[in-house]
C-alpha cells in the first residue's frame, strides 16, 4: 500500500512545536520531510516532545547565515514541493529564504509560513512563543486556578493549532497546484489558531450578553462539573443534553430537581447563586458515594456523559488507544524504547506510517545534499503561463452530516480554503443550533444548509444523489447509527467509489467505549490535558478545547485523504478521534520512556521553573518564556546580574523580588526592547482580547462582518491566508436556506420540491437563525 503523500518533498525551517507538528503530520502520511537545523541544533532538542514532533523526518545541518550553506539550501528548494517556515516575520527575508526569493527558484513551491502574532500590527515582532502568545491573548486569565491571578497554561494549543493549519494550508496548495500551474504562499499564526478555540464569542458574543434578569449561568459548573469520587479520583461530567442530565440526576437520586418549578431552565440557568451552590453540593456528595470505575461503568451502561481523568501516559495504555491503533512503539536514538501516540487518522487504503525516530542532529545532511538535487520537482514548471487564481479547494465538495462542533467545524476550516460544504440537517436542525443559539454561526460559516429527513426514503435518496457528486462525506455518529440511517461506508461508497468517507469520532470505532457518548470535555479528561493543566498535586481541571482540537486534526487528516484519493484514483475510509487529537496536543507529556520527564507546572500554577514562569509585580502579572542562552543573558543585563544557566527555586525567589520593583507593563516594555521574551499576563481575558484588542484587528485575527440577527459585529477571521485569493467573509444563513437551490441542481422541479416540503422531507427557507 502507498501512503497519502508519497513522493512529496518538504523542507522545515525554524523551531517550536508548531512547525514540528505540521511536518509530523506530513511525514507520517508519507512525505519526505527534511528538518533544516543550525549547527547548534533546534532549541527543542532534549525535550521529550522533540521525539514525537520530529519522528519520521530527516535532519540536515545548514547555517543559512553562511552564503555557501544558503546556496546548498537553494539547491534543495529548487526541487522541493513545500516549505514549512516558522521564523519571526523579518527573519526569512533577512536570510533570503522568504517565499518571493524561493518562488523565483521554484515556482511550484508551496510555502507555509507560521508566525506568532501575525504579519502586521503592533505585536508583529514580539517573540511568538507559546506562553507569550497565551499571555497577550488573555488565555492565562481565562481559567480558574488555585490562587488569584492568571495561571500558567502548559498545553501548547496555539502551537498545535498553527501546526495543523499550516499542514492543511500546505496540502491545499499542493492540491490546487496542477490547476493554478504554480505553488503559492500560505500563512497562519499562533494567534489565528487560538481563535479556533473560542467557540462562542468569536461569532456571537453570547458571553457579553447577561443572562435573564435574576438568573445565573450554571452550564460549566453543573453539567460540565469536575466531580470527586469515593476513591479520590475525579470524573469530568459532560451531561448538558437534556436526556443525559435527567439520567444523571436519576442515578444520583436527585430526580426531584428535574421537576422543581423553581428550576425550569436548569442546568443552564439558575435562580440564584445560593440555589446553584446548594445543588452543586448535593451532586458532589452523590458522586462521592461511588468510585471512579463504578461511575464510568454506570455511565457507559446508561448512556450518561461522564469520563475519568487520566494522565497522558495512562491514555496510551487505555483500550480506546490500543484497540483503535493509536499506540506506537518507537526506539529513539536519544531516549531508547518509547511509546508514543500513533497516527492522526486511520486510512483504509493509504495507511499512515510512523516511520523512523526523530533524527540525530545532522544525521542526514550528506544523504539529503547528495540525493535531493539529483531529481526534479514533482510538478512541471509553469513559468511564462498566466496562472489561474482562486481558493485552493474550490473544486472539492464536502457533505457535512455531522452534529455539534468538532466534526462540523473541520468542514468549516476547509470551507475557508474554498471547499463547497453542503451541510445536511434534519428538519429540527443540527442539535448544536438549539444548544448554542446564535453562537452556532461560527461552525456554519461558508456552508450551504439543506434540510433532509434521512428517515424517509425520499430524503435518503436525495442524499444519495448528493453523494454521487461529492468528494468527501463527513459524519460523527456513533457505530450503528449510520447503518440504521443507510449512510454507512459500504452503502455510501457503493454509490461513489471515489469518495473519502470520514468518521470523525470521539472514541473510535473499536474498544469498550466505541458506543459511548463523547463530548467536548471528554478528550481533555481521558487523553490527559486536565491533569497536565492542573499543576503538581492539584485536582485535575476541565480545559475546554476538545472540540476545536479535534476539528483541526480532522481537517488535516481530510486533506491528506483527498490527496491520496486523487493520486490512487480510489476512494477510501478515514477515521479520526477526538482522543487522538488531544493526545497530539499533550504529546510532550504523553510519551512513555525511561529518561527525564517533561516539565510539570508547579503547585501554585506559576510555571515550570524560574525562566518559564509567572511573576507578580508591583502592579499586575508578568510571564517569562526564556528558551535561549542569549535571552537569558539579556535578562541578566536588564537586571544587572549574571544569571545561571540552570534555573532553581532560589532563582525564582530572586526574580520575584526583582520584578516586584515595577509594574508588569513597564517590565514588558523594558524586557522586550532588550530581546527577552516577556509579557504582561493579566491585561484582559481571552474572550475580550481575541476580538477587541487593537492588535487583533490590525493583524487580521479579528474582522468586522455582517450577520442577520447580529448586525455588524467583530468575529474571528479566517485562520489561513492564501496568496492565490482572499477568503470571503461569508455569513451563516438560516437552517435550510440552500434547500431549494440544491434540489434544483439535482433536476428536481418546483412541483416536486413543493411536495417534498409538504411531506416534511425537506424544509423551505425562512425559518430564521438557530432557535
Amino acid at each position: 500500500m502507498t501512503t497519502a503523500l508519497e513522493g512529496l518533498r518538504v523542507l522545515e525551517l525554524g523551531s517550536g512545536a508548531a512547525a514540528g507538528i505540521a511536518g509530523m503530520v506530513l511525514a507520517e502520511n508519507g512525505a519526505d520531510v527534511v528538518k533544516i537545523e543550525p549547527p547548534q541544533g533546534d532549541r527543542d532538542r532534549g525535550r521529550p516532545g522533540f521525539a514525537v514532533w520530529h519522528r519520521g523526518k530527516k535532519s540536515a545541518v545548514l547555517d543559512l547565515a553562511d552564503a555557501s550553506d544558503r546556496d546548498r539550501f537553494f539547491e534543495l528548494a529548487r526541487v522541493a514541493d513545500g516549505v514549512i517556515e516558522a521564523f519571526r516575520p523579518s527573519t526569512a527575508v533577512r536570510l533570503g529564504v522568504d517565499y518571493e526569493s524561493l518562488h523565483r527558484l521554484n515556482d511550484q513551491l508551496v510555502y507555509a509560513a507560521i508566525t506568532g502574532f501575525g504579519e502586521s500590527g503592533q505585536w508583529r515582532d514580539i517573540p511568538g512563543y507559546e506562553q507569550i502568545v497565551a499571555a497577550k491573548s488573555g488565555r492565562m486569565t481565562t481559567y480558574d486556578g488555585v490562587r488569584p491571578g492568571p495561571v500558567f497554561t502548559p498545553v501548547p494549543i496555539a502551537s498545535y493549532g498553527a501546526g495543523m493549519l499550516a499542514a492543511v494550508g500546505l496540502m491545499a496548495g499542493i492540491w490546487v497546484r496542477p490547476r493554478l500551474g504554480q505553488g503559492q504562499r500560505v500563512h497562519t499564526s499562533l494567534l489565528h489558531a487560538l481563535s479556533v478555540y473560542d467557540m462562542t464569542s468569536g461569532h456571537g458574543n453570547r458571553t457579553n450578553m447577561p443572562p435573564e434578569p435574576g438568573k445565573v449561568y450554571g452550564i460549566m459548573r453543573v453539567p460540565f462539573m469536575t466531580a470527586p469520587t469515593k476513591d479520590g479520583r475525579f470524573i469530568q461530567m459532560c451531561s448538558r443534553q437534556a436526556h443525559h442530565y435527567r439520567r444523571w440526576l436519576s442515578e444520583l437520586g436527585l430526580e426531584g430537581l428535574l421537576d422543581d418549578p423553581e428550576l425550569p431552565n436548569a442546568p443552564d440557568l439558575w435562580p440564584s447563586e445560593e440555589r446553584l451552590a446548594d445543588v452543586i453540593k448535593s451532586i458532589r456528595n452523590g458522586m462521592e458515594q461511588r468510585t471512579a470505575e463504578e461511575w464510568v461503568e454506570t455511565f457507559s451502561a446508561r448512556d450518561i456523559g461522564g469520563d475519568p481523568f487520566l494522565a497522558p501516559q495512562e491514555f496510551l495504555d487505555h483500550p480506546q488507544c490500543t484497540e483503535n491503533g493509536r499506540r506506537q512503539e518507537v526506539v529513539d536514538p536519544e531516549m531508547g524504547p518509547t511509546v508514543q501516540i500513533g497516527p492522526l487518522g486511520l486510512y483504509s487504503n493509504t495507511p499512515s506510517v510512523v516511520g523512523p525516530p526523530a533524527p540525530r542532529l545532522g544525521e542526514h545532511t550528506g544523504e539529503v545534499l547528495a540525493g535531493w538535487p539529483s531529481t526534479t520537482s514533482a510538478s512541471p514548471s509553469a513559468s511564462g503561463n498566466d496562472p489561474a487564481s482562486g481558493l485552493p479547494l474550490a473544486d472539492i465538495t464536502i457533505l457535512d452530516v455531522g452534529y455539534f462542533y468538532a466534526c462540523p467545524f473541520a468542514a468549516t476550516l476547509l470551507a475557508e480554503a474554498g471547499a463547497r460544504v453542503i451541510k445536511v440537517e434534519p428538519p429540527t436542525g443540527d442539535p448544536g443550533r438549539r444548544n448554542w443559539t446564535t453562537d452556532y454561526v461560527k461552525s456554519q460559516v461558508g456552508k450551504e444548509s439543506i434540510v433532509l429527513d434521512l428517515k424517509t426514503p425520499e430524503g435518503l435518496e436525495i442524499l444519495y444523489r448528493l453523494v454521487d457528486r461529492a468528494d468527501v462525506f463527513l459524519h460523527n455518529f456513533r457505530p450503528g447509527t449510520p447503518e440504521r440511517l443507510g449512510i454507512d461506508a459500504e452503502t455510501v461508497m457503493a454509490r461513489n467509489p471515489g469518495l473519502l468517507y470520514v468518521y470523525a469520532s470521539c472514541f473510535g470505532s473499536q474498544g469498550p467505549w466505541a458506543h459511548k457518548a463523547g463530548f467536548h470535555s471528554s478528550p481533555n479528561a481521558i487523553a490527559g490535558a486536565g491533569v497536565v493543566e492542573s499543576g503538581d498535586q492539584n485536582p485535575p481541571r476541565n480545559r475546554t478545547y476538545g472540540d476545536p482540537t479535534a476539528a483541526l486534526a480532522t481537517a488535516a487528516a481530510i486533506m491528506a485523504g483527498v490527496l491520496a484519493c486523487r493520486s490512487t484514483g480510489r476512494g477510501q475510509k478515514l477515521e479520526t478521534t477526538m482522543l487522538t487529537a488531544t493526545a497530539y496536543a499533550v504529546a510532550e507529556w504523553g510519551i512513555q520512556h525511561s529518561g527525564p520527564e517533561a516539565h510539570a507546572v508547579d503547585f501554585g500554577q506559576f510555571g515550570y521553573h524560574a525562566y518559564q514562569r509567572l511573576y507578580e509585580t508591583a502592579n499586575g502579572w508578568l510571564v517569562l518564556d526564556v528558551h535561549r542562552d542569549r535571552e537569558r543573558q539579556a535578562l541578566g543585563e536588564v537586571l544587572g546580574v549574571e544569571l545561571p544557566e540552570q534555573p532553581s527555586p532560589e532563582l525564582a525567589t530572586q526574580l520575584t523580588r526583582a520584578f516586584s520593583a515595577d509594574s508588569a507593563e513597564a517590565w514588558e516594555s523594558r524586557l522586550l526592547a532588550a530581546g527577552v521574551p516577556a509579557a504582561q499576563a493579566d491585561r484582559g481575558d481571552f474572550l475580550h482580547n481575541m476580538l477587541n484588542e487593537i492588535h487583533m484587528r490590525e493583524s487580521g485575527v479579528a474582522v468586522e462582518a455582517e450577520q442577520d440577527g447580529l448586525g455588524s459585529y467583530w468575529r474571528a477571521a479566517p485562520t489561513m491566508q492564501f496568496s492565490s485569493a482572499p477568503t470571503p467573509l461569508a455569513p451563516t444563513l438560516p437552517l435550510g436556506w440552500a434547500t431549494m437551490e440544491i434540489l434544483g441542481e439535482l433536476g428536481i422541479d418546483h412541483e416536486e420540491i413543493t411536495r417534498l416540503h409538504d411531506a416534511g422531507v425537506t424544509k423551505p427557507i425562512g425559518h430564521g437563525l438557530p432557535t
